[in-house]
């Protein structure tokens, strides 16, 4: 695997992140609220992610049954990564943060049916 840096918008938040390929296993997911931030994913394991500045800036927003988290930058508004509700064990990274990321728009890119989690 390798070592990806990302971060927010302003650059507060900044993370590492391990991935075997950063362009393969991504999703959107259809959840009242994925649907909104209109994001691309990748899960990884809770190990392979890092915060390694700009902890105090982040923000966590949870709603439904409160189990996945939700984070994103106070200071430029960002959605960096989540807690998965489907595997807390594991982060959801928001794709578009990693540094020199190219648009994933020209990536394949799954649906996660999480209208429907329980």
């Amino acid at each position: 695997m390798d070592t990806y840096q990302g971060g927010c918008h302003c650059q507060v938040v900044r993370f590492t992140v391990q991935l075997d390929d950063p362009t393969q296993e991504l999703y959107r997911c259809n959840c009242s609220l994925c649907r909104k931030k209109g994001i691309v994913m990748k899960a990884v394991a809770d190990t392979d992610f890092d915060v390694i500045s700009g902890h105090k800036h982040l923000s966590l927003y949870q709603w439904n049954k409160g189990i996945a988290e939700h984070f994103f930058c106070s200071a430029c508004g960002v959605y960096t990564h989540h807690r998965r509700r489907r595997n807390p064990r594991q982060f959801s990274v928001n794709i578009e943060c990693l540094d020199g990321m190219e648009m994933p728009e020209a990536f394949s890119v799954g649906l996660v049916n999480g209208l429907e989690h329980d």
